[in-house]
């Protein structure tokens, strides 16, 4: 059976809305925006985690979080969300991974550089599909080459190592990487090897960590507002509560934040 994480108390008393956590998303940001938004309007929340990869088990949870009285249910990993429900349902709203790595990999472009060398996060996520898919297509349409795709783990320790292949790779000058910690272990390896950052070679990372503002150098980066997906995904649920058609699946805008890694010195 699922574990029911126990319900979040609201100040203000609309109701408990049910949410299922699936692996990584019972820890993630995403989880933390809709905590942030459910509490500005008033509902409690219980989450229950599941295994990452049991659809079985998410049918299991909605019907626990149907007996225990929740007006409606977010599911984190919109992958298993299924239909018909016996409550209103509706996927997480996400940021728009694909137009995010389009707007990082066109800002190095727009610095000058021919080409733009990718730093992977692993095939197996929708998000490191999609971020790949962005940053593929806008040097197709750039008339760019498209370089092979050197891929990590999202962790700090993969992007050192890949960015230890890329420091040996003649003619890297622009690296768009998946998520801000890999381009942390890229940044360290770049430094290890005599390149620095800008001077050398611009680096652009994804999800503005909190961290991100002080690597060595400040990272550009593709803020997510999961705050604002918490909002959009409260105001699906509510409005399918209340018999009003919503969006199936809901995303937000990535804002791009340009700092010190690619400002335009000598890289190119």
């Amino acid at each position: 059976m699922p574990e029911d994480d126990g319900p979040l108390l609201a100040p203000r008393g609309r109701g408990t809305l049910g949410v299922i956590a699936t692996g990584s998303t019972a820890s993630g940001p995403v989880l933390h925006g809709l905590r942030a938004a459910a509490r500005e309007q008033g509902y409690a929340l219980n989450v229950f985690s599941v295994p990452g990869r049991g659809g079985a088990a998410v049918t299991a949870a909605i019907a626990g979080l149907s007996l225990q009285g929740v007006v409606g249910i977010v599911v984190l990993d919109a992958r298993f969300v299924p239909d018909p429900a016996p409550l209103p349902l509706v996927p997480a709203a996400s940021t728009d991974q694909y137009a995010g790595a389009r707007r990082a990999t066109e800002h190095l472009l727009d610095l000058g550089h021919l080409t733009v060398w990718h730093l992977g996060g692993p095939e197996d996520g929708p998000a490191g599909r999609d971020r790949e898919r962005g940053w593929r297509e806008t040097l197709e349409r750039h008339g760019a080459e498209v370089p092979p795709v050197v891929r990590g783990d999202w962790s700090a320790r993969s992007g050192y190592r890949a960015g230890q292949s890329l420091a040996a790779e003649p003619g890297v000058r622009a690296v768009f990487s998946a998520n801000d910690h890999m381009a942390l272990g890229l940044l360290a390896a770049f430094t290890e090897a005599g390149m620095r950052v800008p001077r050398d070679a611009h680096v652009v990372g994804f999800d503005d960590v909190p961290e991100a503002a002080y690597f060595a150098p400040p990272l550009t980066t593709v803020r997510q507002d999961f705050v604002a997906a918490g909002r959009q995904t409260l105001a699906a649920l509510t409005a399918r509560i209340d018999g009003v058609a919503a969006p199936v699946r809901g995303s937000v805008e990535g804002e791009l934040v340009v700092r010190e890694s690619s400002r335009c010195l000598r890289a190119v």
